[in-house]
């Protein structure tokens, strides 16, 4: 039997899952949070096998964030990523703070119940992470640079912060603006941003 715990600050989403997942024989559904920050602790108390975990709850702790902690508290815990949005960085950020598994509000259930058992089981699953995001009326597709330039101006850094944050020069990255900008047909650099916000491909909250 797989112990599971639920993380999410959607309240109706969680009533779901929990309805939903527990059909299955072998899981055992010990507990449901709405916020990050507690689930370390409840990690522990309830002995989960797997955590699902949504990178946006509330309490002020995002799923990312929670991560170590949890690994630090309950390193047997199994942890699964979930999220709405298709931001570019999740994959890698989820990957670098721990993440066993990821996967994406969108996937079925059939496809949750198998992400839970193939993690619990020790597999590691990640989407394709060669997913295009595209851009403008012609649907351009950026380079994953590009996009990384794009992420830290839509977080407020200038050309000079962004170039010491690539390890690259001020000109370097002018050269990926000016390309992103002939690409997509636009302007500025704003206009660009917005339209990564609008589709979730940048979500500067988290």
């Amino acid at each position: 039997m797989l112990k599971i715990l639920l993380v999410d600050d959607q309240k109706v989403l969680l009533d779901a899952f929990v309805n939903a997942l527990s059909k299955n024989e072998d899981f055992e559904i010990v507990g449901s949070l709405t916020e990050a920050r507690l689930a370390d602790i409840a990690c522990q108390r309830l002995n989960a096998d797997v955590v699902l975990l949504d990178i946006c709850t509330d309490g002020g702790l995002t799923g990312l964030e929670a991560i170590p902690r949890i690994k630090e508290n309950s390193p047997h815990t199994k942890i699964i990523i979930m999220t709405g949005f298709p931001e570019m960085s999740f994959l890698e950020r989820a990957q670098k703070a721990g993440a066993d598994s990821f996967i994406y509000k969108s996937n079925t259930m059939e496809e949750f119940v198998d992400c839970i058992r193939k993690t619990a089981a020790g597999e590691r699953c990640y989407p394709d992470t060669h997913k295009e995001y595209t851009f403008g009326s012609d649907n351009e597709v950026l380079t994953e640079r590009e996009l990384e330039v794009l992420r830290y101006f839509s977080e407020g850094m200038s050309r000079k912060e962004i170039a010491d944050k690539l390890f690259v020069s001020t000109s370097t990255v002018n050269y990926h603006i000016n390309n992103m900008l002939i690409k997509t047909g636009y302007k500025n650099l704003i206009g660009l941003a917005l339209e990564a916000a609008n589709k979730g491909y940048i979500n500067t909250k988290v």
